[in-house]
């Protein structure tokens, strides 16, 4: 088993579901984020648009699944295809998963998802 964590801006995550339930990812995790890396921070305005300022972190999507060793190749490849690129930006990463126990269940490893 394989935890794919996605980092991309807010405005991709509705493309990566689509493509998560079209893998038939059952299950998603998301947060939003904040964080800083390449990319620079657009100039925002405050108050009555008369201060400005650059922020140093910027929001983010951190969406995490964890998926079956066989399907990690096509899922990337979708979302890079789907998102990669200078216009959205983002990071994917892969770790190994070595135990998955389903609480309800009680069934351990790929079953368990």
């Amino acid at each position: 088993m394989k935890k794919i964590e996605i980092i991309i801006p807010n405005r991709g995550f509705t493309e990566l579901d689509k493509i998560l339930k079209d893998e038939h990812v059952g299950g998603v995790s998301y947060s939003r984020i904040e964080g800083r890396g390449k990319s620079k921070a657009k100039e925002v305005s405050v108050g009555r648009g008369t201060t400005h300022y650059v922020p140093d972190y910027i929001p983010r999507m951190k969406i995490e699944v964890v998926v079956k060793d066989n399907q990690v190749e096509d899922i990337v490849k979708k979302i890079v295809d789907a998102l990669g690129g200078p216009a959205l930006g983002g990071k994917i990463f892969v770790v190994d998963v070595p135990f998955a126990l389903d609480l309800t269940t009680k069934e351990r490893g790929e079953s368990a998802l």
